[in-house]
């Protein structure tokens, strides 16, 4: 029974008409299963997250090739709506779309966007007059393979953020044979096993325009058959030493904990940190992830989304890098178990303090109920909310919590952002081969709860927009701490404010404390609740790290 609508669909009254396409026509080329991404930024400065949708294509055959379907910016008017921007923008790319990564790559004070692609991705940098330019080629980071997820992130503290692109597959359409391993010996999707990894990316910023692809070097660029296959990846600082590493989840084989070595070198310790695999040692079709602490003990823990009849996976920090498989303590094991995922976000979505969780639901085999008959899946699937009890315990509230969770659809990519500026955490989700969803958090505006809301800002010599940094909230009881990025979830980019809720209190915060990439530790106090801070490298009163 439905108790209280937490997101109502607010696509149409937004003037959001997005039809995602993926060119399925029955040959079951893979990326066709695969794509659908979104992100938010605030390409224009004023104050309001605007939305890049990323689209597919309608010939999956020549997916490699620009297609007719563009990919779409809407710029968000302040008031609940959205305006098709993309043409006066430049940044409608025609690529087989999947994902995308935003981030101030030249620290000018604007928001610059990574499209990723089946074939040549593509760097627009904003000219900070609504207008952006295509300089991939200058740039040196088209990275010709099937990109996934990617990531801007400072790897070597040189205040310029380089970048991170998650690569799956060695596919070619044009050798594409449908699979049969089915009990019907129907056409279908093939399982990734049948191909060899991409390998992963990266470039590091030089900071005149130009990135250099250190990936060899940097000993991340593997693949064979049985590893690599990058969906997701989150950059994090996940053993607390104050240079960002990369946690990349891949489909089918083990996942990657890249720990930066320093010199742009780094050495993957996924499965001594504990994460590369699930508690029975075995690999999961990853999908989408995120990290946050969600039982307060002051560590980072992580989440991936998994194939169904897998579970997603929650790893529960420990300390000093180490990781133990905490799905079946956090209550994960019976709402996750059928349902497949994909996008995934730790949000306080009732701003009651805690870190609950958004999953975007939606299988790959179209044709599951004819290929599986007799079995409980499903192709199109509900999105599911987990209410965290305060101790890293959760519960699904999906059937309580609004008629949207009654729908059933194919989702891909969840990002979220606070886009009515209002204190709640909103989203939009992208549906395969179906219309994408923006959905509005009602919580804040029934005044239920407090909250406050922080945006760090970098200065030199860290990087404009403060990724990498730790933001430490401190409220009464409550002690929490976030990681700054954009990047998280499934082919998404997501607001990089923190979002913190105060639940009942509504008096100042006491003390937020900011560490930011260089090391340099900062006090900001007494914050007011219900509102927006921006917190600028420097102005705050600092302390010993």
């Amino acid at each position: 029974m439905v108790s209280e609508e937490v997101f109502v669909d607010a696509t149409t009254a937004a003037g959001i008409r997005f039809q995602h396409v993926n060119g399925a026509e029955g040959k079951k080329y893979l990326p066709e299963s695969m794509v659908g991404g979104a992100g938010w930024l605030d390409y224009d400065g004023d104050g309001w997250l605007d939305l890049y949708l990323v689209q597919g294509h309608s010939d999956s055959l020549r997916a490699a090739s620009p297609g007719v379907e563009r990919n779409v910016l809407y710029r968000n008017r302040g008031d609940g709506t959205f305006e098709d921007v993309t043409e006066r923008a430049g940044v409608g790319d025609r690529g087989y779309g999947c994902g995308l990564a935003v981030g101030d790559i030249d620290n000018d004070g604007d928001t610059d966007l990574y499209v990723t692609n089946f074939g040549r991705n593509t760097l627009y940098r904003n000219n900070g007059d609504g207008t952006f330019d295509d300089i991939t080629d200058e740039a040196g980071v088209g990275c010709p393979y099937w990109s996934a997820s990617a990531a801007f992130a400072d790897i070597d503290g040189d205040g310029r953020l380089d970048l991170y692109v998650a690569n799956y597959l060695l596919y070619e359409p044009g050798v594409h044979q449908a699979c049969t391993g089915n009990p019907k010996k129907l056409p279908g999707y093939c399982h990734p096993n049948k191909y060899d990894g991409a390998p992963d990316a990266l470039f590091l910023n030089r900071g005149d325009g130009r990135f250099v692809d250190i990936s060899r070097q940097a000993g991340i660029a593997v693949t064979g058959r049985i590893v690599s296959k990058g969906l997701g990846v989150l950059p994090t600082d996940f053993d607390r030493d104050g240079d960002v590493d990369f946690f990349v989840a891949n489909d089918s084989v083990p996942n990657f904990l890249w720990r930066n070595l320093g010199g742009g070198r780094f050495e993957d310790a996924a499965l001594e940190a504990g994460v590369a695999l699930d508690s029975e040692g075995r690999s999961e079709a990853c999908m989408g992830i995120d990290g946050a602490d969600v039982d307060a003990d002051g560590h980072m823990d992580y989440l991936v989304t998994n194939f169904s009849e897998e579970t997603d996976t929650l790893y529960l920090g420990e300390g000093d890098g180490f990781f133990r498989d905490g799905t079946h303590r956090a209550g994960l094991v019976e709402p996750t178990y059928l349902p497949l995922g994909f996008g995934v976000r730790f949000i306080d979505y009732d701003l009651d303090g805690d870190l609950d969780l958004y999953i975007a639901r939606g299988h790959v085999i179209d044709n599951i109920e004819e290929t599986h008959p007799g079995t409980a899946s499903r192709y199109a699937q509900p999105d599911q909310l987990l209410a965290n009890d305060g101790a890293g315990h959760f519960r699904d509230v999906s059937a309580e919590s609004g008629e949207w969770f009654s729908q059933r659809l194919v989702g891909r990519a969840a990002a979220f952002a606070d886009y009515d500026n209002d204190g709640d955490v909103d989203g939009f989700v992208v549906n395969l081969a179906q219309r994408g969803v923006l959905l509005q958090n009602r919580v804040a505006g029934a005044g239920k709860a407090h909250w406050i809301g922080l945006q760090v800002r970098g200065a030199a010599p860290t990087n404009r927009d403060g990724y990498g940094a730790r933001v430490r909230v401190e409220a009464g009881s409550q002690r929490r701490e976030f990681e700054v990025r954009s990047t998280a979830s499934y082919l998404a980019a997501n607001d990089p404010r923190a979002h913190v809720g105060l639940g009942n209190a509504g008096g100042p915060v006491e003390r937020v404390v900011v560490t930011w990439p260089d090391g340099l530790v900062e006090e900001f106090n007494q914050l007011s609740a219900d509102r927006y801070h921006e917190l600028v490298r420097g102005s705050g009163k600092r302390r010993a790290k």
